[in-house]
Formats: C-alpha cells, sequence, structure tokens
C-alpha cells in the first residue's frame, strides 16, 4: 500500500514539473508577461500556481528520460511548442506597430519616440500608443482565459516532448508572416488616403498662391488634422482587434491538430 502512494505521488509529481515547465516558459516568452517591469519571482510564482491548478484535472503519458539526450529532445519540444504559440501572437502585435509607425510617419510623428514599458525599448508614439490599447481590449475581452485554456487543451493533444517542426508547419508561418503586412495595411489604408488629399490640396493651394509658406502651414495641418481622422478610425480598431485574435487561436487549433 505504501509502494502504491509514493508511485502515485511520484507520477503527480513528475506531471506537475512538466506542467510547470510548459507554463513557466509560455509565461517567459509571451510578450505581455514576459515584460521586464515583471520580476523574476513573480513570473515563477504565478506558473507554480497555475501549474497547482492544472495538475490535479490533467493527466498524460509521461516520456522517458533514459539518458541526456532524451531529456534534451524533451525540453527542446516544449521550448518549440511555445516558441511557435508566442511567434504566431507576435505577427499581429509587429502588423499592429507597423501599422502605427506608418500612421505616425504620414501624421508627422516619424521621428518621435516614446520608451515602451513592455518590452522597454523605444517605439514610436502612434505605434505605442496602438500597442497598449491591443493589450487593453485583449484583456478586456477575456482572451487572457482562452490562453490557460489552450494551454489545458496541449497537454491532451501534444503531451511533453511529443511536439516537432515539421516541412508543413515551417511552410504554414512562412505563410502567415503575411499578417505583419496585412495588419499594417489595414491600419494605414484609411489614414493614408485621408493624408494624400491634404497634400494633394496643399499643392493646389502652393501653385494658387505661390507667397504662402505651404511647408510652414502643413505641419499644424497635418499633425491636427491627422490625430482627428486616426481618433475616428479608432472606432473600428476593436473589430480589427477581434477578429485578429480569433484567428489567433483558430491559429493554434489547427496547430493542435
Amino acid at each position: 500500500m505504501t509502494e502504491e502512494v509514493f508511485q502515485i505521488l511520484e507520477n503527480k509529481f513528475f506531471i506537475f514539473f512538466f506542467i510547470f515547465l510548459r507554463v513557466l516558459l509560455f509565461i517567459y516568452l509571451f510578450p505581455l508577461f514576459g515584460t521586464v517591469f515583471i520580476f523574476n519571482k513573480v513570473k515563477i510564482t504565478l506558473a507554480l500556481i497555475l501549474a497547482l491548478i492544472l495538475t490535479p484535472i490533467i493527466n498524460f503519458e509521461l516520456p522517458k528520460l533514459n539518458n541526456l539526450y532524451t531529456i534534451f529532445t524533451v525540453f527542446l519540444s516544449e521550448f518549440l511548442l511555445i516558441f511557435v504559440m508566442v511567434l504566431i501572437f507576435r505577427l499581429i502585435l509587429g502588423g499592429i506597430q507597423l501599422g502605427g509607425e506608418l500612421v505616425g510617419i504620414q501624421m508627422g510623428f516619424g521621428i518621435s519616440q516614446t520608451i515602451d514599458p513592455i518590452s522597454g525599448f523605444s517605439l514610436p508614439i502612434i505605434s505605442e500608443f496602438m500597442y497598449l490599447i491591443f493589450f487593453l481590449f485583449f484583456f478586456t475581452f477575456n482572451f487572457h482565459h482562452h490562453l490557460i485554456y489552450f494551454l489545458f487543451e496541449t497537454f491532451q493533444k501534444i503531451p511533453p516532448g511529443s511536439f516537432s517542426v515539421s516541412e508543413n508547419l515551417g511552410t504554414f508561418l512562412i505563410k502567415k508572416a503575411s499578417l505583419i503586412f496585412e495588419i499594417g495595411i489595414k491600419f494605414l489604408a484609411p489614414l493614408l488616403v485621408f493624408m494624400l488629399l491634404i497634400y494633394i490640396a496643399l499643392g493646389i493651394i502652393g501653385r494658387l498662391i505661390p507667397q504662402m509658406n505651404v511647408l510652414f502651414v502643413s505641419f499644424p495641418l497635418t499633425i491636427g488634422l491627422g490625430l482627428l481622422f486616426f481618433g475616428l478610425t479608432l472606432t473600428f480598431f476593436p473589430k480589427i482587434i477581434i477578429h485578429y485574435i480569433e484567428q489567433y487561436f483558430k491559429l493554434l487549433a489547427a496547430i493542435l491538430r
């Protein structure tokens, strides 16, 4: 009886270890949780709490760790799985940042930079603004709950050590890299057309009234009208965010299959 109890405890300990490993990798690599201003102790504590919650309700076949090579392959498999999850999410983030940067250049904010509190790097002002709004909507619509549920599903569909990068997955990720330009253009297109009309109007005014310093007038005009139109475009920003986040989870479901 005692041996059976110790065997159950040993089995649960290894299950807890692999759950903790996957959750910890996810927290460290995911853009928001892996930020520089969140201390490592907080990340480890959060991963420990999630692992303790998931351990009683998850059961999977443990990988056989016979030698150092198998241990290395299991750890590499776990890292690649989380890396693919985070990579697809960063493609969406990259598209939003690219769109914000291009919008800022059209409005005259191309040179102005600000410190991003999430990554610690300098980003254009409009790009950083859209970046923070994206995360605000991400948590407002409870998409982080979907992430936790997806982590739960990964243990059922992809046990530790069973994930591998195939040729089909590599081709799939390369095709999805176009999301960066697709999202950037969707954010840029309305403002680009509007700013183009402003520049055409300024060009016509400059030809009709040569005495007017169009260059001097264009700076406050493009910034003011650009901010006004940018504020109007934020009304459909949530629809775009929800669409691409839902697409993100569909891509994750495709990886599970």
